[in-house]
């Protein structure tokens, strides 16, 4: 059977605050982090730039997931850039569910990780890397957690089940050396959001779910 994912729509939320002399100063920045990929696919594609210097706006489309895609697995690995000048947290939320149906594709299906965190320049803020938190469970590569559950269905280690209301996925301290998170190409970090997915029977249809980033004020943690 023919099982294809519409698409998995990934846009922004940017937080601006306003000093007490009403001069616009930028405190969190979220952006692209440069060209989003997609590996193993058969009719897949992802749209998205490839500038750090411009919105944080992707689609991707898994293609074919049945067995006719005799790839082993179907990834897409999305950078994304983050900027601020206080400490900061990155959250996720989605909308949409999956299949009506509980043999087609559900949000359990769709591995969902990050790594990669780095630096984007001479204007980041140079902290120790263990500042930087990627939260449990999705600091991994879920491409490389793969398992086959009791029912016979791939699982990992997470997966868009594991993002319930505004999910914090990544927190630290300030990032940018500069007086404000404007989007320039140096000065802040980048970090990669994994998407993947196993070809194999599931009932035929299609789903769409949409995720949203927001970058916002985080706990304080010394750099």
């Amino acid at each position: 059977m023919t099982t294809r994912i519409a698409a998995i729509s990934i846009f922004f939320c940017l937080l601006n605050f306003y000093a007490a002399s009403r001069t616009f100063a930028q405190t969190f920045d979220i952006s692209s982090g440069g060209q989003p990929t997609i590996t193993g696919a058969l009719n897949g594609s992802v749209t998205g730039s490839s500038s750090v210097l411009n919105d944080l706006s992707v689609t991707l489309n898994f293609g074919e997931i049945s067995p006719a895609n005799t790839n082993s697995i179907v990834k897409v690995v999305v950078p994304i850039a983050i900027r601020s000048t206080q400490p900061y947290q990155v959250t996720v939320s989605l909308a949409g569910t999956g299949s009506a149906n509980a043999q087609g594709v559900q949000t359990t299906d769709v591995g969902f990780g990050m790594n990669n965190f780095r630096s984007m320049g001479a204007n980041a803020r140079v902290c120790t890397a263990s500042s930087h938190i990627f939260y449990s469970p999705f600091s991994n590569d879920p491409a490389a957690t793969v398992t086959i559950n009791a029912s016979g269905r791939v699982s990992y280690q997470s997966t868009l089940a594991n993002i319930s209301g505004s999910t914090v996925i990544v927190s630290g301290p300030r990032l940018s050396q500069t007086a404000q998170a404007r989007r320039n190409t140096d000065n802040g970090y980048s970090f990669n959001a994994i998407f993947v997915i196993t070809p194999q029977f599931y009932a035929s249809g299609s789903f769409s779910v949409t995720l949203t980033f927001n970058i916002s004020s985080g706990p304080s943690v010394p750099c």
